[in-house]
């Protein structure tokens, strides 16, 4: 009899703990869309987007000059063979030059992303955090990831949604 009293609540304790537990819900997405400085941030970072692609554009629009010249006065035979070399690889180091570039670019844009997006994505921590307490709430799941698929494939109506009280929260503050 007391082995059966021990099982039993052994395996009640596991209901009794997660009875306790209260999850909440929040969209990051739409509390990000909600946010004025959501929009400033992108318009800032389209801005330098635009600003590092006409930089790269300019710098590969030199070197497709320069293999369109290279390729009429081979064709021409205005090049002798040791000129045709000298310029094939000169073409060949800017291209590789030009790849880097554009790893770099695509890394400071990474960079600047992260730097500007992360002061605001801080926050929203802080005041989910905040919310959270002010709830009582133990665990707050992302209803959706970034591809739209769901996290939670599943939870009642009752689960609680506080992304309007993260966006009131912030906006409010």
């Amino acid at each position: 009899m007391k082995k059966t009293t021990l099982t039993i609540l052994f395996l009640m304790v596991p209901l009794v703990a997660s009875a306790q537990l209260k999850v909440g819900m929040m969209d990051p997405d739409a509390v990000l869309d909600a946010l004025p400085e959501t929009a400033q941030i992108e318009a800032e970072l389209e801005q330098y987007v635009q600003e590092q692609q006409n930089a790269f554009q300019e710098r590969y629009q030199r070197w497709l000059d320069e293999l369109t010249t290279y390729s009429e006065q081979s064709e021409e035979g205005l090049l002798s063979e040791e000129e045709q070399a000298q310029a094939e690889e000169s073409l060949a180091e800017q291209q590789e030059e030009l790849n880097n570039l554009q790893n770099r670019v695509e890394r400071q844009i990474q960079e600047r992303q992260a730097q500007l997006f992360n002061p605001l994505l801080e926050r929203i921590d802080t005041a989910m955090a905040e919310v959270s307490e002010e709830l009582g709430i133990d665990f707050v799941l992302n209803k959706s990831s970034n591809t739209g698929d769901p996290i939670v494939y599943y939870s009642s109506q009752r689960a609680n949604d506080i992304t309007e009280r993260v966006i009131e929260h912030l906006t409010q503050n």
